[in-house]
């Protein structure tokens, strides 16, 4: 039982990790009007909530916004 315990905490822990050092929001200013916009990741933080907040950035910066910050 200890094994069983032992790889699921390495395997959630693992999870977690693999998205370590990707930001989570990513604030775009557009230098035209200076107004300021967020790409958020959802809560979850699955695979599909980064690629959609990546193409959220591409979407602005489409539109002429830049990267201000990421956190």
């Amino acid at each position: 039982m200890g094994k069983i315990s032992a790889i699921c905490v390495m395997l959630l822990l693992g999870g977690c990790a693999s998205f370590s050092g990707k930001p989570e929001t990513v604030i775009l200013r557009n230098p035209q009007t200076m107004e300021f916009v967020n790409c958020e990741v959802s809560k979850w933080e699955t695979e599909s909530s980064y690629k959609a907040n990546e193409q959220c950035v591409k979407d602005y910066e489409a539109k002429g916004f830049v990267v201000w910050g990421k956190r």
